[in-house]
């Protein structure tokens, strides 16, 4: 499936690939294994070394890189279009061709195999010991525990090293080479070049359409409400304070659940912003975010502080939540909100990675696949009672789960790692 959005104006176009693979697919194992797969892809196909890739995407002076998640797998670039000759785009045909040997004919040498392990292996370790990327992974596996859904996204150092080459190839086959594949593009661009290059293409399973068609069954989540404290090495202390959400979400409340985010805890003026930085000068970084999968959807308000403020972050965090539900967004919070909103979208437009990216997002949500115009408007249309909907839907105590990370917290309950 090719999804693309027109920028006639753009110097640049990003194309991204967007496989239906990611750590949830992933049994007992297999642990890593797309992740390593991704990192595969770049070392080397059937008539491309590793240094080719890196060195044709040099010349035309763009770039390519990859994601997993835990729910898919993104390999993307950006390069410049070419000005002269709007019909003969030679730098996004020339990187369109790479992406689709590396979708296609990548060999997975046995040498390269074997140093990208240890570079996977040394990420992994990285990520333990950023704090903030530890304490995500130990969020996701208290509210989702044992659930294939709060996985840690690369494996451990140990699932790493039992992966081999077979298994590896076997799942490039099914996944990467027949798998489900999703193509989108944003900028300057000859459509009909690329569906020429993309047919070129062995046949791949087509995408599901989400919500009508999902990939894991429904209801088998589990939000596990409750606190849990988790002893770190590091210094400062980080809490998450966290709310689940109904699946699927419909376009409706997306949109008024980003005006309310940006009320709450993502802009400089948000409640939480003002209360525990601004005003009490308790932590650096304060902020909320909602985070968003298949068949789960939850809401984080999140801080960070010296152990000795813990007690006086944690009753903030709390009173400003629930001041939320008791105090309703008024009309002037909510419409800064929405200009900020408004604001964000407007400068992101630049950027045609972003708008590859968000039409991704949108198919996989079931969302209209709004370009910056429609999307703006969308913002404009909440309205302050789509917003209390989604309080009241998402602010209930009896569901709420919190997480204390960092050093240890006395008299509290705590699983030791």
């Amino acid at each position: 499936m090719l999804i693309t959005e027109p920028v006639v104006q753009a110097k640049t176009a990003a194309i991204g690939f967007w496989f239906s693979v990611g750590s949830r697919y992933e049994k007992k194992g297999e642990y890593g294994i797309t992740h390593f797969t991704e990192h595969m892809i770049f070392k080397g196909t059937s008539s491309l070394t590793s240094h080719d890739i890196s060195s044709e995407f040099d010349k035309i002076g763009g770039y390519i890189n990859a994601f997993t998640e835990r729910e898919d797998v993104c390999v993307y670039c950006t390069v410049p279009s070419d000005s002269s000759n709007y019909s003969n785009q030679n730098n996004i045909e020339k990187a369109l061709s790479i992406m689709c040997d590396m979708a296609e004919n990548s060999t997975f040498d046995k040498d390269e195999m074997e140093k990208e392990r240890a570079v996977i292996q040394n990420e992994i370790v990285a990520v333990d010991d950023d704090a903030e990327e530890a304490a995500l992974d130990e969020v996701a596996g208290a509210v989702w525990p044992k659930q294939s859904i709060s996985r840690k996204i690369g494996g451990s150092v140990k699932d790493v090293d039992a992966i081999t080459r077979k298994a590896i190839c076997a799942w490039y086959e099914k996944w990467f080479a027949k798998g489900e594949l999703v193509v989108c593009a944003a900028g300057r661009f000859n459509e009909k070049k690329i569906i020429e290059l993309l047919e070129k293409l062995p046949l791949h399973l087509e995408p599901k359409k989400y919500p009508l068609e999902k990939h894991f069954e429904s209801g088998n989540v589990k939000f596990h409400k409750g606190a849990s404290t988790v002893t770190a090495k590091f210094k400062q202390g980080q809490y998450f304070v966290l709310y689940p959400f109904a699946t699927p979400v419909s376009e409706k409340d997306y949109y008024a659940m980003s005006v309310f985010n940006a009320v709450a805890g993502d802009s400089m003026c948000s409640r939480l912003f003002e209360s525990l930085r601004e005003k009490s000068g308790l932590c650096y970084n304060v902020y909320s975010f909602f985070t968003f999968y298949e068949d789960a959807c939850a809401w984080c308000a999140y801080a960070t502080s010296e152990k000795a403020k813990v007690k006086k972050v944690m009753n903030l965090l709390f009173d400003e939540i629930k001041n939320l539900k008791s105090n309703y967004p008024t009309e002037s919070e909510i419409e800064i909100a929405k200009q900020h909103l408004v604001g964000e979208e407007t400068i992101s437009s630049e950027n045609m990675e972003y708008r590859m990216k968000r039409l991704a997002r949108n198919f996989q949500m079931g969302l209209t696949l709004a370009n910056t115009e429609e999307v703006s408007a969308c913002i404009q249309k909440v309205t302050k009672q789509d917003i209390i909907h989604v309080i009241d839907m998402l602010l209930v105590e009896k569901n709420q789960a919190y997480l204390i990370y960092g050093p240890k917290i006395l008299k509290m309950k705590e699983n030791k790692k």
